[in-house]
């Protein structure tokens, strides 16, 4: 997120103050770029890999951010998001667990043959491609009660909707 998104963020909030800002973050990205694990914090953050068996890998998994909350990290993941592919940004006025519970049906998809896969949507590489993937219908429930969900990619911002923010 550029300055010129922050000062976005900070216009669009004073017309909805109660919206909400999230990070979708890429934890094996995180790790790999500050050499630490994420790790939960009740009301600041929510792993989406947090059932069995994805449990314990959480710590690479996504993971849901309340920015609102935690403004101290927006620092550090907008240097991820300008090292890795790993990071999103979404307005809403859902709450953290709401957001995380919306969330977790999309992780893993079925495939024709019969096996499971996971989607990587957390990674705005995939991202990016899910108005290819989905159906309108889909893309409809994916992005439902979200106002504003950007992405870097390429060196541009986007959102889910593929436009150029």
């Amino acid at each position: 997120m550029t300055s010129a998104s922050q000062e976005r963020w900070q216009e669009y909030q004073k017309a909805h103050p109660d919206m909400k800002r999230y990070a979708l973050v890429d934890g094996l990205q995180y790790e790999r770029l500050f050499d630490e694990e994420l790790t939960y914090i009740a009301g600041l953050n929510n792993p989406l890999f947090r059932k069995h068996p994805d449990a314990a890998i959480a710590f690479a998994g996504p993971w849901l951010f309340d920015i609102t909350q935690a403004t101290v990290w927006a620092e550090k993941f907008l240097k991820l998001e300008k090292t890795f592919p790993a990071v999103s940004w979404l307005y809403t006025t859902q709450s953290l667990d709401a957001l995380t519970r919306h969330f977790e049906p999309y992780l893993n998809v079925q495939l024709e043959s019969g096996e499971t896969a996971l989607l990587r949507f957390y990674d705005p590489r995939i991202l990016h491609q899910i108005p290819d993937i989905f159906s309108q219908e889909q893309l409809t429930a994916f992005i439902k009660d979200i106002d504003e969900w950007g992405y870097l990619f390429d060196d541009s911002y986007y959102s889910v909707k593929g436009t150029p923010l």
